[in-house]
């Protein structure tokens, strides 16, 4: 099976690329890994086992633009079209050339009510919607605006790329999505009160602006994450949970979460204070908490496994595989995505 990815986010592409190939699709992203080997952003490493497609790929040298207006050979060759959130400009304008192929609604909680409300139409011509969070239905049918859901399927990530925490580094991190320059969507003013009288060493876009060490190679972040102390999660608007929170917890560094009336978003939308191991009743309880973890290494390691314990019960990609093949079928063998995942 074909699967054709229309993706909004290079680590989230890294990750999906991974996972689909892994399970024995044959697969085709437009974007950063267009060409698996050699990638176009360095945020992740390449992916010298992913199907390659340099014919497809000289189909699309303007991507942002082949996004809008698939090549007619691209769309011939998919079976499965997956797209993130930017439905109005890559799904609507094109639908009634597409439509006729299987095409995938990936939600990354990004929706709002009028796109919900223009996806119930699609949906009823044969759009197929995967939710990446069960809040997104609390609060979206609660709401009256709610295109519907044909699965909910979390992120995945491999345990294994994640080794030991270790947490010598007495500090409270975060992989920012440029809190400096972002600010309250991503909870600037809560991790400054948090964070007041602590020491801090923020990583990711923007960061050194913050005091903190800036981007960071994929294998150099997994070695922050493995000595970070403790990482205290802000939330980004509008989505219920992030990837950065997920790799915190498979790392096995402890979290502690923004609470969800602290958060910038609807109070229902919001889910990382149902999986970090702790949600923070304020900044001054965040602190708390923090200052608590940050001067008890056992504390912390037993906060972090628990965090640990719960991303592999919900984002471990075995588990996502097999939910993924239960939506698409068409692997080669009921083996492939279990035993290329082990």
């Amino acid at each position: 099976m074909n699967l054709l990815l229309m993706l909004a986010h290079s680590i989230a592409e890294y990750d999906d690329v991974r996972m689909f190939s892994d399970a024995g699709y044959d697969v085709f992203s437009i974007g950063a890994y267009a060409d698996p080997v050699h990638p176009g952003d360095d945020k992740r490493p390449p992916l010298p086992d992913a199907p390659r497609h340099p014919e497809l790929a000289a189909l699309v040298p303007d991507q942002m633009r082949a996004k809008e207006y698939l090549p007619d050979d691209l769309i011939d060759w998919a079976d499965v079209i997956i797209c993130h959130h930017y439905l109005r400009e890559w799904v609507m304008p094109q639908w009634g050339r597409i439509k006729h192929k299987r095409v995938v609604w990936r939600t990354c909680g990004q929706s709002d009510f009028a796109l919900e409300d223009e996806m119930k139409r699609l949906r009823r011509e044969g759009l197929v919607i995967v939710r990446y969070s069960p809040a997104e239905g609390w609060f979206f049918r609660e709401s009256g605006h709610w295109a519907g859901c044909d699965a909910t399927i979390r992120f995945g990530k491999y345990p294994t790329d994640y080794r030991p925490w270790v947490g010598d580094g007495i500090w409270v991190g975060n992989v920012t999505q440029n809190m400096a320059g972002r600010g309250e969507w991503v909870g600037r003013s809560y991790w400054e009160r948090a964070t007041a009288d602590l020491p801090t060493r923020m990583a990711g876009p923007g960061s050194e602006q913050m005091g903190g060490c800036g981007t960071l190679p994929y294998e150099e972040l997994l070695r922050y994450l493995r000595r970070t102390r403790v990482y205290l999660y802000t939330g980004t608007h509008p989505a219920p949970y992030t990837l950065g929170l997920i790799e915190a917890l498979m790392s096995g560094t402890p979290v502690v979460s923004i609470g969800r009336h602290d958060w910038m978003g609807p109070d229902a939308l919001f889910e990382a204070d149902k999986i970090a191991p702790i949600a923070a009743l304020s900044p001054e309880d965040a602190a708390r908490h923090l200052r608590g973890l940050l001067g008890d290494e056992a504390l912390a390691r037993y906060v972090g496994q628990e965090g640990r314990d719960r991303a592999l019960e919900l984002f471990d990609v075995a588990t996502v595989t097999e939910d993924w093949v239960r939506l698409l079928g068409g692997v080669p063998s009921p083996d492939t995505a279990v035993g290329m995942l082990a």
